[in-house]
């Protein structure tokens, strides 16, 4: 009687020398596991097992290329994009690219900055007249600038400049140099000049000398670089020696002279190297809480002085 394969029992192990059954052209036949188990091993016939050194062999690719290279194995090109190699951009350009999703550049290009996209401002966007002061800066492109300037003339700032005519100042502006005035330009307002200026036939309404007080004990030397009004108070019983400014033509200042309002009077106050109307150096007054005042003017050789006296101040 015949046995299905299925009903044998199950074998533990295959040997080489166990039989196993095959059909070969229609016909059935035995053979040993020898025969039909693959050869392993690691000749050019036998097949790979898990340690066999042709796994980690290095193999050079060959054959052609495909997909996003062009060329030949072992050394494919990428395949170009159409995009010109080139710098992009300038001063006046920005650059500008597409990406595809493989991260690709398709195309590239310059392409001109609009300064109002960027909200940039453009010297024409800046007033009439802005823009051309800005490109030349002269004065006549400065008075056009101006959208209330009244007068006219040139803005000069150098030392030594000499000019006519007033100008109009905004309070509280301080500052160096000299300036040459268009005439008939009037108004009001505070201007430091140049250290030296040149004022010529000017017209000066309500104006302040600069004042320094001091106390004077004994000797004292007058200064006049930055007033021309000095009130010295003198103190109680002392003996006073004033030492004058140095001499230059057209200098002048005046004194005020204040005796103690308590205790001793001055009795002896003398000034060098001053020639008094005269010829003689007038008395100072001696009695307690009196003003004196002298005026002092200069030729660059002498000082020459005069004197008003005996004031309750």
């Amino acid at each position: 009687m015949s046995i299905k394969i299925s009903d044998l029992p199950a074998a533990s192990i295959a040997n080489d020398a166990d039989i196993v059954p095959l059909v070969q052209g229609g016909t059935t036949k035995k053979a040993a596991i020898s025969l039909v188990r693959p050869a392993f091993g690691t000749g050019p016939t036998n097949v790979c097992v898990g340690n066999d050194p042709r796994l980690s062999d290095s193999r050079t690719p060959t054959g052609a290329a495909s997909g996003d290279l062009t060329g030949t194995y072992p050394s494919p090109e990428l395949t170009t994009t159409g995009v010109t190699a080139s710098t992009y951009g300038s001063v006046t350009q920005v650059g500008q690219f597409s990406v595809d999703a493989k991260g690709r550049i398709t195309s590239a290009a310059s392409v001109a900055i609009d300064a109002s996209a960027i909200g940039a401002i453009k010297f024409t966007d800046l007033g009439t007249g802005v823009s051309a002061f800005l490109e030349t800066p002269t004065s006549a492109n400065l008075a056009a600038a101006l959208t209330d300037e009244v007068g006219t003339g040139s803005v000069v700032f150098a030392s030594g400049v000499t000019g006519t005519g007033s100008a109009v100042l905004a309070s509280g502006v301080v500052g160096t140099g000299s300036a040459v005035l268009a005439s008939g330009v009037t108004g009001s307002g505070d201007a430091v000049l140049a250290t030296t200026p040149t004022v010529q036939n000017p017209t000066i309404n309500g104006y302040l000398e600069g004042v320094t007080s001091v106390t004077v004990a004994s000797n004292y030397t007058i200064s006049i670089a930055t007033s021309t009004v000095i009130i010295a108070q003198l103190t109680s019983g002392t003996t006073c020696t004033f030492a004058m400014p140095a001499l230059q033509a057209g200098k002048s200042f005046a004194l005020y002279l204040k005796q103690p309002s308590t205790g001793t009077a001055v009795n002896s106050v003398t000034f060098t190297n001053v020639v008094w109307s005269g010829g003689l150096p007038p008395s100072t007054n001696n009695t307690l809480g009196r003003l004196d005042i002298f005026s002092f003017v200069s030729d660059g050789n002498k000082w020459y002085g005069n004197v008003s006296k005996n004031y309750v101040y």
